[in-house]
């Protein structure tokens, strides 16, 4: 048993928000045409590269607003009618009885902390990004029909990215401190990351 008058109360690091996100404007405007994001799923900016824990009031409350709004203007020069339009997928899916999405998710998880977390360094990083893809190519070809499949394909992805500009940020800036590169790059680094999936035809 612990006693919090004598005893020393354990404390780890925790991840509490991913500095990242969906790129969008000062008014919430995606890259997408009609598309409109805020909150802790953007990239808007404002924190550069640390947030203090509680400010999120700015990107999900002033930005909600502002998209709200924004959204609200667009959405009267919309048409009356519309066509609806056939989904169509590249991927041949695969049926979905074989994976464990519990057990998946777990070890992405664990994985991400153990080799993605605080401290970097480019060899875990890499370690990482190679597993992270021999699961995505497991996952990512399935169709699934529930939200923890969608949720864990999601995973997969972000977690790619963020080995993936983790990898490519070869300094220490803000929560993002690389072992290997300890220094702030100003001359190379003081910049974004965007990525962008190509245009298909």
């Amino acid at each position: 048993d612990l006693d919090a008058t004598q005893d020393p109360i354990p404390v780890r690091p925790g991840a509490h928000y991913m500095i990242g996100g969906v790129e969008v404007d000062q008014f919430g405007r995606t890259s997408v045409a009609g598309l409109w994001a805020a909150g802790e799923v953007t990239s808007s900016g404002l924190h550069g590269a640390n947030r203090l824990a509680s400010n999120s009031l700015l990107e999900g409350l002033v930005y909600g607003v502002r998209a709200g709004q924004l959204a609200g203007q667009e959405a009267g020069n919309c048409p009356d009618q519309y066509r609806v339009l056939p989904i169509s997928s590249r991927r041949s899916y695969r049926l979905t009885e074989s994976l464990d999405i519990a057990d998946i998710r777990n070890s992405v998880q664990s994985l991400m902390w153990r080799m993605v977390g605080v401290q970097r360094h480019g060899d875990r990083l890499s370690e990482a990004l190679a597993q992270i893809q021999a699961y995505s190519r497991y996952v990512l070809p399935h169709a699934f029909d529930t939200v923890e499949g969608w949720e864990l394909q999601n995973l997969l992805t972000i977690s790619h990215l963020m080995c993936e500009a983790a990898l490519e940020r070869t300094e220490s800036r803000g929560v993002h401190m690389r072992t290997d590169f300890p220094e702030t790059d100003d001359t190379n680094w003081r910049q974004h990351l965007v990525f962008e999936q190509p245009s298909t035809p």
